[in-house]
C-alpha cells in the first residue's frame, strides 16, 4: 500500500514541478537511497533492498513532518515562536529523534545504528543538494 502512496506522490510532483527539478529530485533520491543501503550494510551488517531503503527515507521524512507539525501546533497554541538556547537544542533533538525513528522502524536496526545512518544520509543529501544546485 505504501508503494502506491509513493507512486501517487511522485506523479503529483512530476506533473507540478518542472522537468529539470523532477529529474534532479529522482537522481538525488536514488543516490541517497543507495548511500543508505551501503551505510546500513556497513553499520548494521544487513542488506536492505532499494525498496526498504526508499521506505526508510519516506518514513523518516514523514516522522520529521509530524514533528514539525507538532512544533507549529505548539507555537500557535502558546504564542512562542522563537526557540533559542535550550529550547532550540530540544527542537533540534526532537527533529533528529523523529528522523532516526523512521530509519529504526523501517530498517529494523538499533537506535545507535539508525543514528549513524541518519547522520550519514543527512550529510550526503545536503552535499548532493548543494552540488546539484551549483550545477543548475
Amino acid at each position: 500500500m505504501h508503494y502506491l502512496l509513493f507512486i501517487g506522490a511522485f506523479f503529483f510532483f512530476a506533473f507540478t514541478a518542472p522537468l529539470k527539478v523532477t529529474l534532479a529530485t529522482c537522481i538525488l533520491l536514488l543516490l541517497v537511497t543507495t548511500i543508505i543501503r551501503f551505510t546500513t550494510r556497513a553499520v548494521a551488517g544487513i542488506e536492505p533492498s532499494y525498496g526498504e531503503a526508499l521506505k526508510a527515507v519516506g518514513l523518516s521524512f514523514f516522522f520529521l513532518v509530524l514533528a514539525f507539525a507538532a512544533l507549529l501546533s505548539f507555537a500557535a497554541g502558546t504564542g512562542i515562536s522563537n526557540f533559542t538556547g535550550l529550547a532550540g537544542h530540544l527542537v533540534f533533538f526532537a527533529f533528529f529523534a523523529a528522523y532516526v525513528l523512521g530509519f529504526k522502524l523501517s530498517l529494523g536496526i538499533s537506535a545507535g545504528a539508525s543514528a549513524v545512518v541518519a547522520i550519514v544520509a543527512t550529510v550526503a543529501s545536503t552535499a548532493l543538494f548543494v552540488a546539484f544546485r551549483t550545477l543548475g
